[in-house]
């Protein structure tokens, strides 16, 4: 009998597996289990294992996945190290032949990896990106985001992926297992925006996105969130400096890109737009007036009305709800 169970798990780990789900997690059981649930529910045909990687959760997070669902492998780091760091640690585990990543707090249609892997199959040095749902739980409302680079604004894709990166979670992205090996894992130091520049490296690489333009993952939007204040916003833009400064050289010999100096005005403006879309007025007054350093007045100004009209676009549809 325990040659046979012994044969049997063997047999198992042997086995050719489709897609492995990366799931990174810190104190969030009730929504991992909602991301496992959509996972369960896939009407793809392949072979699927499902990594959850507790990042020293303090709720019970492992104790809870490996009572409840024995068939999923668990990692359960002794200390916090940060999602990017959690999901390289399933990553050199991982055996699929695709990573689809879900963030804990996300969710897919049943749909999802059957498109995406459907898109794949065939292609030589691809990754697959849908298209999103936002959903805002607190107010239950819904808003799709369609995730292509936009070609009117930006002369190229890698161009508007420098200065704002167009797909807005992992979770709504397949990549091939052996993309990894070419262009490494992700950077453990940075703990904000790293997805942004793996998508990067791959391009530079060689790997072409395919747009399935189906909204199939869900983004939600819960009070825990806390990305958008004024300190991570700041720590968002450095990194994005950083990203850029350390990719345009290569990026420089191998495609047709504008001048690293709009790049950097560009960066300042889109930051500028998002601080005050959150009315942080003076952190968006010194980022448009760096813009204008990298720039011209002209583009500077007519970035800042564009604002101002935007500002005053939602006061106003603020102001009709309440009244």
């Amino acid at each position: 009998m325990a040659m046979l169970t012994q044969n049997l798990l063997q047999e198992y780990y042997n086995q050719a597996v489709d897609v492995s789900v990366i799931i990174p997690t810190h104190n969030r059981i009730s929504m991992l289990e909602d991301a496992l649930a959509s996972v369960f529910l896939q009407d793809f045909d392949g072979t699927v294992e499902i990594i959850v990687i507790d990042d020293n959760s303090q709720d019970r997070t492992s104790e809870i996945i490996s009572k409840k669902y024995p068939k999923v492998r668990l990692i359960s780091l002794q200390q916090n190290v940060g999602a990017y760091a959690a999901r390289n640690k399933a990553l050199l585990e991982a055996k699929g032949k695709y990573i689809a990543f879900l963030d804990s707090d996300d969710l897919w249609e049943k749909n999802y990896l059957k498109t995406q892997v459907t898109a794949l199959e065939g292609k030589t040095r691809c990754f697959c990106i849908s298209d999103l749902v936002v959903w805002n739980t607190t107010k239950n409302q819904k808003q799709i985001f369609v995730q292509k680079p936009n070609l009117e604004k930006y002369t190229s894709l890698i161009h508007h992926f420098l200065v704002a990166s167009f797909i807005y979670t992992p979770s709504s992205v397949v990549i091939p297992r052996k993309a990894f090996d070419e262009v490494g894992l992700f950077d453990e130091t940075i703990r904000i925006g790293e997805d942004a520049a793996l998508y990067e490296r791959c391009i530079i690489s060689g790997y072409q996105p395919i747009f399935t333009e189906i909204p199939l993952a869900i983004k939600r939007k819960h009070s825990s969130e806390q990305l958008t204040n004024a300190k991570n916003l700041e720590n968002r833009k450095k990194h994005r400096f950083d990203r850029v400064n350390k990719l345009y050289p290569l990026i420089e010999k191998q495609f047709s890109i504008v001048p690293l100096q709009r790049i950097h005005a560009e960066i300042h403006a889109d930051f500028a737009s998002q601080y005050i879309s959150k009315n942080y007025i003076l952190h968006w007054l010194a980022s448009s007036i760096a813009s204008a350093h990298s720039a011209s007045l002209k583009y500077t100004f007519f970035n800042m009305i564009d604002d101002m009209k935007e500002l005053l676009h939602r006061q106003l549809i603020r102001y009709r709800k309440n009244t």
